[in-house]
């Protein structure tokens, strides 16, 4: 039988888990950062409430600016300089500006404009922020503790099929440009594989752009707007579990990597590859015994008592040499006296 309390407990608890981590950080913010966050939050509900009631007059504004959009002589152009450079962590907008390739070009005419200005904006982004900011991608991997978990898992193992997973994930997309940049492990032409292999889940932004398009149109029914109100629903909704799922476990991923032992040569090194590579191993006084014995650990016991014995026996013939030296020094006198 379905259990709804367990099928239900699991994302209950990520949500009051996430609300907890944003009060702690919340907290500890500075009071005009507060004030700021405060105000920020209390405008978007604004503009929120705002668009349900009067989003008959949105959708006609936007239906206006994107026939204005193709309208002009390079339209393409500045669309497509535009995405390319929203790609340099901070700037924020890719969103906007995806949805505005499908409100403008259509579906899906309107993909290789974004796909093509996001992938190599990616790539660019990432050589800047490899070979010229790197101070700064640093920064950024730091300051966020999703990105320094992505970070460790690319250093033990930057394939391919892990870095197309981190760029279906629900990252933001200027930043995460720059902070995989941080890792040195990670390829440049791995990245651009899995930028590109990943390209076509912007599809999505394309649709659901030019279906808010469709529902501005007048002459349109609105049996036919409801259709599209439901498959943007039924899309919005999809890309959010997938997104969701594969976070999910990319942070399984994560803590298994926690939770993995470390093994000794990453705690002591691998003393093998120094011999191998001609490095001297420089040993201590401590480590020899009085008779210029290297001390180890891991000597074996049969040889230990024969080394045992022959020491022994050694000492013993010392002694007896030493015993008939003392005899011979006595009885010459004794010869000479009875002379």
């Amino acid at each position: 039988m379905f259990d709804l309390r367990n099928a239900t407990s699991g994302p209950m608890n990520s949500i009051s888990e996430a609300s907890r981590k944003y009060s702690d950080w919340y907290n500890q913010q500075p009071t005009g950062k507060k004030v700021l966050l405060a105000i920020g939050g209390i405008s978007c509900i604004i503009i929120t409430i705002l668009v349900l009631i009067f989003h008959s007059f949105f959708l006609e504004l936007l239906v206006k600016m994107s026939d204005a959009w193709v309208e002009l002589k390079f339209g393409k152009l500045i669309l497509w300089l535009l995405i390319f450079f929203v790609g340099f962590p901070p700037l924020l907008g890719f969103t906007p500006l995806a949805m505005l390739c499908g409100m403008t070009y259509g579906f899906p005419w309107g993909w290789p404009i974004l796909a093509s200005a996001s992938v190599l904006g990616s790539l660019a982004s990432f050589l800047v922020f490899r070979h010229i900011l790197h101070n700064q991608a640093e920064r950024m991997v730091h300051s966020s503790e999703q990105f320094r978990a992505f970070s460790e898992i690319l250093k033990e193992d930057a394939s391919l099929l892990v870095l197309i997973l981190l760029r279906l994930c629900p990252l933001p997309y200027s930043l995460s440009n720059g902070a995989l940049a941080a890792i040195p492990e990670l390829p440049t032409l791995t990245y651009f594989l899995a930028s590109f292999i990943t390209s076509p889940k912007l599809l999505i932004h394309v649709f659901v752009g030019h279906t808010m398009k469709t529902l501005g149109d007048a002459n349109r029914p609105t049996s036919a707007k409801i259709i599209d109100v439901i498959s943007v629903l039924i899309t919005g909704s999809s890309l959010l579990l997938a997104s969701y799922i594969i976070y999910v476990k990319m942070q399984r991923k994560v803590r298994s990597y926690h939770q993995h032992p470390q093994s000794d040569d990453m705690i002591f090194g691998n003393f093998d590859d120094d011999i191998e590579s001609g490095q001297n191993l420089e040993l201590a006084s401590n480590d020899y015994d009085d008779d210029n014995f290297i001390i180890t650990e891991d000597d074996d016991p049969e040889e230990d008592d024969s080394l045992s014995r022959n020491i022994a026996g050694r000492d013993s013939l010392a002694k007896l040499d030493h015993d008939l030296d003392s005899q011979d020094l006595e009885a010459t006198p004794k010869r000479y006296r009875d002379y």
